[in-house]
């Protein structure tokens, strides 16, 4: 009898050490950073994480981290869907020489690959600028909202993709003083992308890079002062196209709107195009313009017209 009853509390005692084990690793829908934070913390709102990277281990699939108070959280990569809200305050990456958000979501999840980035503070400077402000490398959707990303060496969003069926949302973003605002393409299927109410300005080339297999629009945007092209879509790209909508591509030394090779269209409705040395060019693709937009100086390739509805 005596037997019986030890051999039953240790099965309670492990149970119960099984269970706090369990509780101690489980992870939180929603974990929180601040900048006198520290990562050893379980990152609640009353025991906040110091960094991105430190949270994003101890939040679920398809969970949120949350800023509490002004910091810099430090760059981090993401593997998994989540939503890094910067809130309302002030949230930055510093990413001196680095890429600041690496976005790589390769396992498939019940919430569908799905990444949100909004309103965070991206910066490249240092000693050695940074590489990339985000580098979307796989995943199905990422959203990029309300965010600031400035001086990076290569792109301010790079998304180099590889894979059907993938979708990249600008809104409500500032990019300044990188090589390319916005690099987009991928080497398998159509990727589509929004870029909405984003500003893109002081590239040291191109404002958009447009490659093949890209769906895009970019609606009442703002594309001006880069070093060569407003948007430009590579020579080799041949599959594709890209909707302009209600926007400002001006003060670009090179050429505002740049089609890419044959099969590529580019449509401009309702969009100022000023002050550059030439407002259309293409590498074999075509060009159609509805005709309510204001075009100043040098044409270049006249757009095909189409009709307004």
């Amino acid at each position: 009898m005596k037997r019986s009853h030890f051999t039953l509390r240790l099965i309670t005692l492990f149970a119960f050490t099984l269970a706090m084990s369990v509780m101690a690793h489980a992870q939180a829908t929603r974990t929180w950073v601040s900048g006198v934070g520290d990562d050893v913390n379980p990152c609640s709102r009353t025991a906040p994480c110091k960094t991105f990277a430190g949270a994003i281990s101890k939040t679920a699939v398809g969970g949120e981290i949350d800023a509490l108070d002004p910091g810099g959280f430090g760059t981090v990569t993401i593997t998994k869907s989540i939503t890094i809200d910067g809130g309302a305050t002030f949230a930055s990456i510093l990413a001196s020489g680095t890429q600041g958000v690496i976005v790589n979501v390769t396992a498939a999840d019940s919430f569908n690959r799905s990444v949100t980035l909004r309103r965070l503070s991206i910066n490249g400077s240092g000693t050695t600028k940074g590489t990339n402000g985000i580098n979307y490398l796989s995943g199905k959707n990422l959203y990029v909202e309300n965010c600031y990303i400035q001086i990076f060496s290569q792109a301010g969003i790079l998304a180099h993709l590889a894979e059907a069926g993938t979708y990249l949302s600008v809104k409500n973003t500032n990019i300044q003083n990188c090589n390319v605002g916005i690099d987009i393409s991928d080497t398998t299927s159509l990727v589509e992308s929004l870029i909405d109410q984003t500003r893109i300005e002081r590239m040291s080339t191109n404002g958009i890079n447009v490659g093949n297999n890209v769906v895009a629009t970019v609606s009442h945007s703002q594309i001006f002062f880069n070093a060569t092209d407003g948007i430009n879509t590579s020579a080799s790209a041949t599959l594709g196209q890209v909707f302009l909508e209600s926007s400002i591509v001006s003060n670009n030394p090179g050429v505002a709107v740049r089609s890419g090779g044959a099969g590529f269209d580019v449509v401009v409705s309702n969009t100022s195009i000023t002050q550059n040395s030439t407002a259309f060019a293409t590498a074999g693709g075509t060009l159609h313009s509805h005709g309510n937009n204001q075009v100043d100086g040098t044409i270049g390739v006249t757009p095909t017209p189409e009709g307004q509805q």
